[in-house]
């Protein structure tokens, strides 16, 4: 029995950060505004000779390509200035039902994952109605801690070395090298070319780092192990200093902005989390205090002198102010680290600026 317990927690756990990712991949998916972002940050109109108007049209197809029942994408469009014509050859068709398919598979592991969180909670409920409820808030906060490391490694991968990781996924998800396209003949990957899916990652890094930021410190508050005011802090003003920081580099640095704007919401809410981590580990636990109150009525019936309570409450007092001045701390060192982001964001992007001129010269060496 107790193996069955193991391996059904341990699986509502991972269901978590599937749920999570595969959610906003299938939101990164749908999102017109990423792919309009994306075709005037690479000038894929200039790039292509496709107009602007013709690529919107192109990126709409796509996405109802994924989300119908037909076999083959069929993009026609005009191409500097002739008529309209089917837009993708033969391996790039393929190379789309290969990807539709892995959409497509993702959506229904959501499906699953979901009716197992769903299922979950009753039949826990049931088996135990008086434990249970402490232990699915512990099971939340593990899923959500995980959600976080994996967004972090993925980030941390791709911050370093996205080409490298494109390409291991590409070995991983598909069982063929259709994807290996050339942006001189292919318009698949010269309307999305690789620093279109940096930015998509970054995109889906950002929105699952925040929502399992926010999971984390709920299920911890719920837990009793953060106060009203530090929770406050990790969550709402967490939010609203990034949205602060990302209309001042709209405002300020206007070129480059999705890029700055997502990687400090990302250093953001890792470094919230990492405070939060901490409060949870310092701070008392409900079950300590309920301990403690225990022991006071058994000290109480046994004649223990009342300074010995006041010296075990107010250790717990200063227990507790330890917890929330290291949170105040690690919340202030945020801050300054967000500063230093935007002060540098100029040398960000000149050097984003710098590899791509490396990376053009590369591709155009025979």
């Amino acid at each position: 029995m107790s193996i069955i317990k193991a391996i059904a927690f341990t699986a509502f756990v991972i269901a978590i950060p599937l749920f999570l990712i595969i959610m906003n991949i299938r939101v990164v998916v749908n999102t017109p505004l990423l792919y309009s972002y994306g075709f005037d940050q690479y000038e894929i109109e200039r790039v292509t000779g496709i107009e602007r108007s013709d690529l919107i049209s192109a990126g709409r197809q796509i996405r109802d390509y994924f989300n119908n029942e037909e076999r083959w994408l069929n993009v026609q469009v005009p191409i500097r200035g002739g008529e309209p014509e089917p837009l993708y050859n033969t391996t790039e068709l393929l190379h789309m039902w290969d990807v539709k398919v892995l959409i497509r598979t993702l959506y229904n592991v959501q499906l699953i994952v979901g009716l197992y969180i769903v299922l979950f909670i009753p039949v826990g409920l049931a088996l135990a109605p008086h434990a249970f409820p402490r232990i699915l808030l512990r099971l939340i906060a593990w899923g959500a801690g995980l959600t976080l490391a994996i967004v972090f490694v993925t980030g941390l991968l791709s911050l370093t070395g996205f080409s490298q990781t494109f390409y291991a996924f590409h070995v991983i998800a598909f069982t063929n090298d259709l994807w290996k396209l050339d942006p001189a003949r292919d318009y698949l990957i010269a309307m999305f070319p690789e620093g279109f899916f940096f930015d998509a990652t970054m995109v889906l890094a950002a929105l699952t780092v925040i929502q399992g930021l926010w999971i984390f410190c709920l299920s911890m508050s719920a837990l009793k192990r953060l106060s009203a005011s530090l929770f406050f802090k990790l969550t709402v003003v967490q939010t609203l200093s990034v949205v602060a920081a990302a209309v001042f580099i709209l405002r300020v640095y206007p070129d480059g902005f999705f890029f700055e704007a997502v990687m400090i919401v990302v250093v953001a809410s890792v470094a919230q989390a990492l405070v939060a981590l901490a409060a949870w580990r310092r701070a008392p636990s409900k079950a300590t205090f309920a301990s403690a109150s225990k022991n006071d009525e058994g000290s109480e019936s046994r004649s223990t002198s009342s300074s010995g309570r006041s010296q075990e409450k107010s250790e717990q007092q200063q227990g507790s102010e330890r917890t929330e001045s290291l949170a105040n701390n690690a919340i202030l060192g945020y801050y300054v680290i967000e500063a230093v982001l935007l002060l540098l964001i100029p040398v960000i992007q000149e050097w984003r600026s710098t590899r791509r001129v490396a990376a053009s010269s590369a591709d155009a060496t025979p």
